[in-house]
C-alpha cells in the first residue's frame, strides 16, 4: 500500500531517435502522490467519453466564501466521516462509485483491492483535517422545486463565473466550455424548451430542476445536483437574472 509504481510520460526524444515507440518511464510513487495524481485526472476512469476528475466537483478543503462553488462536499476528513449524500451512504467506496457511474461515464465499479480507489483513499486520508471536516457533510437537494426569488443580474454574474463557467464556458456562445455537450446557456436550453409548448414560468423552473437535481430524479444528464448549501435560493434567482430568465 505504501509504495506503488505508475506511468509517466517517456522521454519523446528517446522516441524519435530509434524511430521506435518510446519505452515508458517507470517513477516509483507512494500511494498518496498516486492518489493525488489521480485526483485531477479524468482518464481514472479509463472512459474516453468523460471529462471528469475528482476536482471537478470537490474541493480538497472548506471553499471560502468568494472561491468557486462546487457542487461536491470538501473531502478534507471524509475518510473518516460517517455516512455520505446526505445521509444515504454510509460506504466511502460505494460514494466513490455512484460518482464513476453517474458523473464519470465508468461502468466498472471498483472494489477494495482496486490500485487506485487504494491510491486515492490514501490521498484523501492524508489531507490536513480537523473534528468539524470529519462531520457528515450536510446535502440538501429538493425533490419538489420552488420558483426562487426575482435576483440581481450582477451578483448573478459572479455566481456564473465561480459555478456554471468551467462546464458550460462563457454565456451566450460555450467558449472554454469543459465539453462540447454541455449545453451553452442560457440559448440552448431555452430553444430545447421553446414558449408555446412551455410557458415562461415552467422554462424558469427548467433551469432550476436541472441545477438543482442534476442527473437525477428522472432529469438526465451527466451535471451533478447543487444543494441548498453550496448555493442558496437567493442565488439561484441572481444567477436566473443574470441569464436573463426572470
Amino acid at each position: 500500500m505504501r509504495w506503488m509504481s505508475f506511468l509517466a510520460g517517456a522521454s519523446l526524444l528517446s522516441g524519435l531517435v530509434c524511430g521506435c515507440e518510446p519505452e515508458p518511464e517507470i517513477v516509483e510513487a507512494s500511494a498518496e502522490e498516486h492518489g493525488k495524481a489521480l485526483f485531477s485526472d479524468p482518464t481514472l476512469t479509463e472512459t474516453q467519453a468523460n471529462a471528469f476528475s475528482c476536482a471537478t466537483c470537490h474541493p480538497t478543503s472548506k471553499p471560502s466564501a468568494d472561491g468557486p462553488i462546487l457542487p461536491g462536499a470538501p473531502l478534507a476528513g471524509v475518510t473518516r466521516r460517517a455516512s455520505y449524500w446526505g445521509g444515504m451512504e454510509v460506504e466511502l467506496l460505494r460514494s466513490m462509485n455512484h460518482c464513476l457511474y453517474y458523473f464519470m461515464l465508468s461502468s466498472k465499479s471498483w472494489t477494495a483491492e482496486d490500485e487506485r480507489g487504494r491510491a486515492l483513499f490514501a490521498y484523501l486520508d492524508a489531507l490536513p483535517a480537523g473534528p468539524a471536516d470529519e462531520e457528515a457533510w450536510p446535502f440538501t437537494v429538493p425533490v419538489q422545486i420552488t420558483a426562487p426569488p426575482s435576483g440581481d443580474a450582477t451578483a448573478g454574474g459572479s455566481v456564473y463565473a465561480r459555478a456554471c463557467e468551467s462546464c458550460h464556458g462563457a454565456v451566450k456562445t460555450g467558449e472554454g466550455r469543459l465539453v462540447a455537450r454541455a449545453p451553452i446557456l442560457p440559448d440552448q436550453t431555452l430553444a430545447e424548451h421553446p414558449l408555446g409548448t412551455y410557458t415562461a414560468e415552467q422554462r424558469r423552473l427548467v433551469f432550476v430542476q436541472k441545477t438543482r437535481h442534476g442527473g437525477f430524479l428522472g432529469y438526465g444528464g451527466q451535471m451533478p445536483p447543487f444543494s441548498m448549501e453550496v448555493l442558496s435560493d437567493e442565488q439561484m434567482g441572481d444567477l436566473l437574472a443574470y441569464l436573463g430568465i426572470p
